[in-house]
């Protein structure tokens, strides 16, 4: 298994560099306005384009926000409870935010390979794969969080342990 430090350094340098992607959405946003209202010859394909970076980002968001461990969190709950049971909380919902990746990475694996197969496409007039390939993206990243969730269990068990 990747060392927890190793894969979170990973998990945050793919996160940054796929946030990118956005100034990539603004400019083509950019290009479609000035050919639609300055030169009158809308495109065809920047919306699909656009829509698909910006989701592949939210995608590849989501391991980063878990990495990070900013996600929502009932911290009312949570900031009232003692250090010990702060910790057993913490392994709890490890665990249980790893049994929901790994569900979450079965179903849409699955879901991916339906498109892959049926070669699913947007049925416009550009007709990109962009569902079979954000729901391949998708299988992934919920994949990379299966990792992430095994190495934040790994963490919180040796907090608990090591304050015991």
């Amino acid at each position: 298994m990747v060392p927890p430090r190793r894969w979170d350094r990973f998990v945050e340098r793919f996160g940054e560099a796929a946030s990118y992607l956005f100034i990539a959405v603004v400019a083509i946003s950019a290009y479609e306005v000035v050919m639609r209202y300055a030169v009158g010859a809308p495109t065809i394909w920047v919306h699909e384009l656009a829509v698909a970076l910006a989701a592949t980002c939210f995608v590849i968001g989501g391991p980063l926000v878990h990495q990070r461990r900013q996600h929502v969190t009932i911290s009312f709950v949570y900031d009232r409870m003692g250090p010990r049971t702060q910790r057993v909380a913490s392994v709890l919902g490890s665990l249980l935010t790893l049994a929901f990746c790994l569900l979450l990475t079965y179903a849409s694996a699955r879901q991916a390979l339906i498109a892959l197969r049926a070669g699913e496409t947007t049925g416009t007039a550009i007709n990109w794969p962009i569902p079979a390939y954000l729901k391949t993206l998708f299988a992934i990243a919920a994949a990379v969080m299966v990792v992430q969730s095994a190495a934040h269990l790994v963490t919180d068990l040796r907090r608990l342990r090591a304050r015991h």
